[in-house]
């Protein structure tokens, strides 16, 4: 892809007058819009803006939070799951202990035994792929900044993006 967006195609997009209007909600978009940028356009933007890298690790430390927070979340909450379906096998596992069950008794408490490690097994499921989804969005990022980086200083990048996350 050329570099072909021009100073007031950016400020255009930014929604702002000049660079030294930025705010740090605007940083993001700026840039993702790096490395489609003439290279002259990004340094006078930067050169009007000079706390952007300041503001770039600013946020990307308070993304990081928010992405640590609700992996903490993600995990306290599995936890409740798996205790409470380790609560119900336990007391399942109890009744198979009587001895005057029927076989039909007995395979039905079986059969819901199976029935709560499947959910369990459901919960893990879900929890890998809220992971591998956290971990997408935070690459994504970081390769977002990185490759406006890199485009500044006059490197060349092509990053592949998935179709679906």
């Amino acid at each position: 892809m050329s570099k072909t967006i021009t100073e007031q195609k950016v400020l255009n997009k930014l929604d702002i007058p000049d660079f030294r209007h930025m705010t740090k909600d605007k940083v993001m978009s700026f840039a993702s819009m790096l490395p489609d940028m003439d290279p002259e356009v990004a340094k006078k933007a930067l050169e009007q803006f000079p706390e952007f890298a300041k503001t770039i690790l600013e946020i990307t430390k308070n993304y990081k939070e928010t992405l640590e927070k609700g992996l903490e979340e993600n995990a306290a909450s599995t936890k409740v799951c798996y205790n409470a379906c380790n609560a119900i096998i336990e007391s399942l596992q109890k009744l198979l202990e009587k001895e005057d069950l029927s076989y039909e008794e007995r395979k039905d408490i079986t059969d819901k035994m199976i029935e709560v490690s499947k959910m369990m097994s459901d919960k893990d499921s879900e929890n890998k792929n809220f992971t591998l989804k956290v971990l997408a969005i935070a690459g994504l990022a970081t390769a977002v900044v990185s490759g406006g980086v890199v485009a500044v200083l006059g490197g060349k990048t092509n990053i592949n993006l998935p179709k679906k996350i």
